[in-house]
């Protein structure tokens, strides 16, 4: 009988050792999740300010607009199964200010967990041009061909000072042929913006170089009457 309750106590602390393990490594990788996600999506959305600094000058609330693509771009990073909140502190397009609260809430063995991170990033003009020039390239999509592995080709690539904006003198003027598709304008894909706004020679220029640039050219299929 004094082995049985030995046994049935050392089963017992065996299962909470496991689970007391169980749940410090969970709320370690939800930690480290958290932390990277907010990481990466206040650098990124940083990067979209420098190329793209027209939220307080186009939009009627652009720390709002500035706001939803950080939140979503955040979002989108995440892979975990947690509930998510995003309390914005502080936010200033216009001095490149980004304060930022995000908190987890997660189910484990016993009950709910949290755990939450705070950031900072503050965008700082740099006063002297980089030597390094950066890149923008105009991609293009291939004529259908059954061997082909890939859909787009680049048309145009040109390299530009850092801090200079983009003018509708350096899009390409041809090239953009498609049989039964009107071309409609570009797409920025790097650094991915998610606004979904299409340049061409009216709004290329609301654009400054902050590191290298894809386009790619987008169709809509012709009417047929």
């Amino acid at each position: 009988m004094k082995n049985a309750v030995i046994g049935f106590f050392m089963i017992v602390i065996l299962v909470i050792s496991l689970a007391a393990i169980q749940t410090a490594e969970n709320r370690t990788t939800r930690k480290n999740e958290l932390d990277s996600s907010l990481s990466e999506a206040m650098e990124q959305s940083m990067k979209i300010l420098t190329v793209n600094p027209v939220y307080h000058i186009e939009k009627e609330s652009g720390s709002d607009e500035f706001t939803a693509d950080f939140i979503q771009g955040f979002l989108m990073k995440t892979t975990s199964n947690s509930e998510f909140t995003v309390e914005i502190l502080n936010v200033d397009v216009e001095k490149g200010l980004l304060d930022v609260r995000a908190k987890a809430r997660f189910r484990q063995i016993i009950g709910y967990g949290e755990v939450s991170c705070r950031k900072t990033v503050i965008l700082e003009e740099l006063e002297e041009e980089k030597e390094t020039p950066c890149y923008i390239s105009f991609f293009a999509e291939k004529p259908a061909k059954e061997k082909d592995t890939e859909s787009s080709y680049v048309l145009k690539k040109i390299s530009v000072h850092f801090g200079d904006r983009l003018s509708a003198a350096m899009l390409p003027e041809s090239g953009l042929e498609k049989k039964g598709y009107i071309f409609r304008g570009w797409k920025m894909t790097k650094p991915v913006n998610g606004i979904g706004i299409l340049y061409g020679n009216e709004n290329i220029n609301t654009l400054c170089v902050g590191d290298d640039m894809e386009f790619q050219a987008v169709y809509e299929q012709e009417e047929v009457l």
